[in-house]
């Protein structure tokens, strides 16, 4: 019993619902399929607010490792908390939930941190502006779990893109050598 919970699926909901299943033959592949990746995207959104309102810190070194792990372990529990609710893999949950929360929290600690290098201590502003984005984030994942794809682009692009910049940054340098 215990396995059927794990891997998704109630074991203590038996309703009409069941009872239509059964009378109509298997699930179509693509409901299925539909389903796992809304609850893949719902994770992943909420993981991803979940470390966009972590990162807003802009911490640097291995403070900046300590929260994005803690991020992910939130993310984690988020995400098992988002598939149980919707009777969907609690395995697939809790690990998009982490990747999200990772992803997030590495991604906007490093644009606040270099915010702050270049600024100085004026950007609080700048975090609250990230929390209020990360709470939309979570509102929108939740209820239209296909918009969740907009800032997880959003945010590998600005990863991929600062990885980037930061090495044509250095280019030059090691030309000199």
């Amino acid at each position: 019993m215990w396995a059927r919970r794990l891997w998704g699926g109630s074991f203590t909901r038996r309703s009409v619902e069941d009872a239509g299943r059964l009378r109509d033959g298997p699930a179509a592949p693509w409901r299925t399929l539909g389903a796992m990746l809304s609850a893949i995207l719902q994770a992943v959104g909420l993981g991803i607010a979940i470390g966009m309102i972590a990162g807003a810190a802009g911490l640097d070194g291995s403070a900046r490792g300590g929260i994005t792990l803690l991020a992910a372990i939130i993310g984690l529990a988020a995400g098992v908390i988002a598939a149980s609710a919707d009777d969907d893999s609690v395995i697939v949950g809790a690990i998009f939930g982490f990747l999200g929360a990772s992803l997030g929290c590495i991604v906007v600690s490093d644009v606040v941190a270099g915010a702050r290098r270049r600024r100085g201590a004026g950007t609080g502003a700048l975090g609250f502006i990230i929390t209020v984005t990360a709470l939309v984030i979570a509102g929108v994942s939740i209820l239209v779990p296909p918009l969740a794809l907009v800032p997880l682009i959003g945010l590998l692009w600005l990863g991929f893109a600062r990885r980037r910049r930061a090495q044509r940054k250095y280019e030059g340098l090691r030309v000199l050598r």
